[in-house]
């Protein structure tokens, strides 16, 4: 009794200590350091939700194996053969000691010592035999279980790609590129461990558990009850370390997230960077977040510094226990009986077993926490709906002849605070439209309306009559042609930059286009012509090539509805007179809308439309605006002034 009452009190005296221990580490998300730059806020999407994992979050993982369940079903089949013949082992050993202990006593005779000695071989000769199945089972599991691990990771990265092909331009807006970036990296990479060997660890330790306790409490159940308490301690130390864990891996990904979202910001800006010497105060801002990410992976190794040695001081309880107890019981045992001994040994070798699988799952709940933290942030993604999105009865449009129509259109990209605000206008079909404001005034949010990036809050767009709302996007996407004002090229050459806008295109169709809006000339004049290299996001183009390549590639989709967004702003006059040179010519039959701060751009517009304030102040030709001496004319005005 006193001795239960010791290892009672010693129990709860260690788990007391150890919870302490765990509760001791504090991580640091947004305390800031020396140096006076304000560290970047946590964006709402991952506000601090810090929380242990939950098993509708595990079972939609699971789910997500379903599809390659009859691979893991095979997988882990093979592994548990695998592993009951690895199990074998110490029951050879024990064979093995039982036989030589009768060979060497020699008090069974020389007919029986020598059937030991061929009894000897036998087991050696059986047990080379059965590592060599073991060895090709483990070996065609690590194939099917990867095999299938490696598709759930294939299907979840098109999932995410799709996903984000669907997203509204909304969330583009308010979501950092490195976050981004994040979700479809290490985010998923983090899952990666999980998919492939998550149900193999739990199946294959938690049956190697059961199999080696079996074992012990087969070969000898006064040694089995000497060391079951401290299964006992076992619980209760994973219990206080996976409540702490599952705060702590949490906030270390929110930490990761941070640091990967300013690498991806400071890279993608590099040239404003390097124009405003920024490189040495971005270096403080940057270290900043790698000194919190450090800090915190650091105190993550501090709590499993605590938790994998505990583990191993109890393992090594055990041997000891083992050791002692079954030292004491051999040398009770009856003179000249064997077994005794290779009993001890068969117990020693099963509590390595046992206490294997807990170390080894022990280490895969921290890949567990890691996973379940990328999850959440996979599947939060995965569950996003688009602002836009079509209805369930839409219709695709058919080919329409460009009459475009805004009806009494308020919108704001925050719906309190609108941007545009009772918009009315007609587009007749081949009118030129040209769009006039100060910045800030709704020229682009016009542009991003009837494209259908956005919705209006009030209000119709309807195009040749048909609402684009009750309509699919795909469908008046293929009639649109857009070019804004940040012309973005992918990597690759001019003719599949080009190309892109229409893949069916030929290499002659191609050419046929860029020489009717008059882009041709320019870009046999590049390097290598319409196999030249443009490098990542065009480097390798001035602002005028990227330009008109994007030109072509907008005209080569031959769009009825075409939309020039600041497109000619980066263009130099001798560009930009060309340009409109093969506008005139292609604009037939076309509603063309043009997004210009130049206003030589728009001279030849059908319609003005001077917005201020997002509202339509003025509308006209550029002579009518002139005569009538309003904004325009004054725009106009300062716009000569400042060409003079």
């Amino acid at each position: 009794m006193a001795a239960g009452a010791i290892i009672t009190t010693d129990t709860q005296t260690t788990t007391m200590s150890i919870l302490s221990l765990f509760r001791s580490h504090r991580f640091r998300t947004k305390q800031a350091f020396a140096g006076g730059v304000a560290l970047p806020p946590v964006q709402s999407d991952d506000e601090e939700r810090y929380r242990p994992i939950q098993w509708p979050l595990v079972k939609r993982l699971l789910k997500s194996l379903a599809p390659f369940k009859k691979q893991y079903i095979f997988g882990v089949s093979l592994g548990l053969i695998f592993v009951m013949l690895d199990m074998q082992s110490p029951r050879f050993i024990q064979r093995i000691i039982d036989y030589g202990q009768s060979y060497i006593d020699g008090t069974s005779g020389a007919a029986n010592q020598a059937a030991a000695v061929h009894h000897l071989e036998f087991i050696v000769l059986l047990w080379t035999g059965v590592f060599v199945a073991s060895f090709l089972f483990q070996r065609w599991m690590i194939l099917v279980m990867t095999r299938a691990g490696e598709s759930v990771q294939f299907l979840f990265r098109e999932q995410l790609f799709a996903k984000l092909q669907q997203l509204s331009m909304s969330y583009y807006d308010r979501t950092k590129l490195g976050r981004i970036i994040s979700r479809c990296t290490s985010d998923i990479g983090s899952l990666r461990e999980v998919n492939v060997w998550g149900i193999w660890q739990i199946v294959a330790n938690v049956s190697t558990m059961i199999v080696a306790a079996g074992f012990i409490l087969h070969e000898s159940v006064p040694l089995f009850l000497s060391i079951a308490w401290l299964g006992v301690v076992v619980i209760l130390l994973n219990r206080a370390f996976q409540k702490r864990s599952a705060v702590m891996y949490q906030i270390t990904r929110e930490g990761f997230t941070r640091v990967s979202t300013n690498l991806a910001e400071n890279i993608t800006g590099m040239r404003v960077v390097m124009a405003f010497n920024r490189q040495d105060p971005n270096l403080g801002v940057f270290n900043r977040l790698q000194y919190i990410n450090t800090d915190n992976n650091v105190a993550n190794a501090q709590l499993n510094g605590i938790y994998q040695p505990m583990l191993e001081f109890i393992r090594f309880m055990g041997r000891v226990i083992i050791l002692l107890y079954g030292g004491y019981l051999v040398a009770k045992a009856p003179p000249g009986s064997t077994g005794a001994v290779g009993s001890v040994v068969a117990v020693f070798l099963y509590w390595d077993w046992f206490m294997g699988p807990v170390i080894t799952l022990g280490a895969f709940y921290n890949q567990l926490m890691i996973a379940m933290a990328g999850a959440e942030r996979v599947f939060a993604l995965l569950e996003l709906e688009p602002d836009v999105r079509d209805e369930p009865a839409a219709q695709p449009l058919p080919r329409i002849t460009g009459h475009v129509q805004f009806d009494h259109v308020t919108f704001g990209y925050d719906p309190a605070r609108p941007v545009l605000h009772d918009i009315c206008f007609e587009a007749h079909p081949g009118q030129l439209v040209a769009l006039v404001g100060a910045t800030g005034s709704g020229k682009s949010s016009i542009i991003s309306l009837i494209a259908r990036f956005y919705q209006p809050q009030q209000g119709r767009i309807l195009v040749d009559g048909h609402d684009i709302r009750h309509h699919t996007g795909d469908s008046l996407h293929r009639q649109m042609g857009l070019v804004l004002q940040s012309n973005y090229l992918f990597s690759g050459t001019v003719m599949e930059n080009i190309r892109y806008a229409r893949p069916s295109a030929t290499d002659e169709q191609v050419i046929a286009a860029a020489k009717a809006i008059g882009s041709h000339d320019a870009i046999m004049a590049m390097s290598n012509g319409y196999q030249g290299d443009v490098g990542e996001r065009g480097a390798g183009m001035s602002l005028g090539q990227r330009q008109l390549i994007c030109f072509t590639r907008a005209f080569l989709a031959d769009p009825r509805i075409f939309m020039l967004d600041e497109a000619t702003s980066a263009v130099d006059t001798a560009t930009e007179h060309m340009v409109q040179q093969s506008l005139e010519n292609l604009l037939q039959n076309r509603t063309t809308f043009v997004v210009a701060h130049r206003l030589s751009t728009v001279k030849k517009a059908d319609c003005i439309l001077v917005l201020e304030a997002g509202r339509i102040i003025e509308r006209g030709s550029h002579a009518e605006l002139l005569a009538a001496g309003g904004k325009y004319a004054s725009l106009y005005e300062q716009f000569v002034q400042e060409a003079e």
